[in-house]
């Protein structure tokens, strides 16, 4: 399969968010190719010019191969290889804004189940409990006591996945109910929402049936999203927000983010912003 146009959007499964982002590369009258990820090989050696990697495959190990793929053998990749490296991987994200100074939850990682007990007392109780990968909200619990700890652990231990071994502790911020989604592309926060919890589930996903409405971006939201996705290296982002006491902080950032419930609740072209991100970084080469 020989590869020679400017763009190579990249997928495995064509969500609504992709369906929009096709769209807008056909308004925008691009220069690209729609790609199926699975029945993509690489040959080696190989002197194709591999272009632009526009990069929309759910599989977070698919995109990571994906991304470092292209770039090692001269391509370029949207987002980058190792934005995306540190994106899929909650506590080096952490650590990454922890460092530059991203306001975040307090925040301990463990590295076995044999300390994550006494970790509790680090963070406090509630806490948030998370594996390092993973999205969607999936297997993310709210631990009142030891106790609740323990059952967790026995439970993870029976899954008999190594990740599973990894916990990401956070404190439990009382937030209204809520949280932000914020669209980052390039220097700009194009976009935001409020996730609502829905009934007795204090999780605000919306994959998971939370409501949502628009957020009007003040300066300091703004300030803080683009810090993050820049953190990490990403060109355009999904960072999610909580409001604390203190102001707001950091809890992740999606670089292969869905947006269709941004673009719809806050009627802003989000796909459109991505979309021109590409062309011009396809017209820079």
């Amino acid at each position: 399969m020989v590869l020679i146009e400017v763009v190579h959007f990249l997928y495995d499964v064509i969500r609504l968010d992709e369906k929009l982002l096709i769209r807008e590369f056909d308004n925008l009258r691009m220069n690209y190719r729609l790609i199926n990820a699975e029945k993509l090989t690489f040959e080696f050696p190989n002197s194709n010019d591999m272009g632009i990697a526009f990069i929309r495959t759910v599989s977070q190990h698919r995109t990571q191969m994906l991304s470092q793929l292209y770039e090692a053998i001269g391509g370029k990749s949207i987002n980058p290889a190792m934005s995306i490296l540190i994106g899929n991987n909650k506590a080096v994200t952490l650590a990454i804004l922890s460092r530059l100074g991203v306001p975040i939850p307090n925040s301990v990682v463990a590295l076995s189940s044999k300390v994550v007990i006494r970790s509790l007392d680090r963070v406090g109780v509630p806490a948030i409990v998370k594996p390092v990968h993973g999205s969607w909200g999936r297997l993310v619990s709210l631990v009142g006591s030891s106790d609740d700890m323990d059952l967790l652990i026995r439970h993870r231990d029976s899954m008999e996945n190594p990740q599973y071994g990894t916990y990401l502790l956070q404190e439990f911020v009382k937030k209204p109910g809520r949280d932000i989604r914020v669209t980052v592309v390039g220097d700009r926060a194009v976009a935001a929402i409020y996730r609502y919890a829905v009934g007795d589930d204090w999780r605000t996903n919306t994959a998971r049936g939370g409501k949502a409405e628009a957020v009007r971006i003040d300066p300091e939201l703004e300030d803080i999203s683009v810090r993050a996705t820049k953190a990490i290296g990403a060109y355009y982002a999904g960072v999610d927000v909580v409001e604390s006491d203190g102001g707001y902080k950091v809890l992740e950032v999606n670089t292969v983010p869905e947006f269709k419930n941004v673009q719809r609740v806050t009627g802003v072209n989000v796909a459109r912003h991505i979309a021109e991100l590409v062309l011009d970084m396809a017209r820079r080469g």
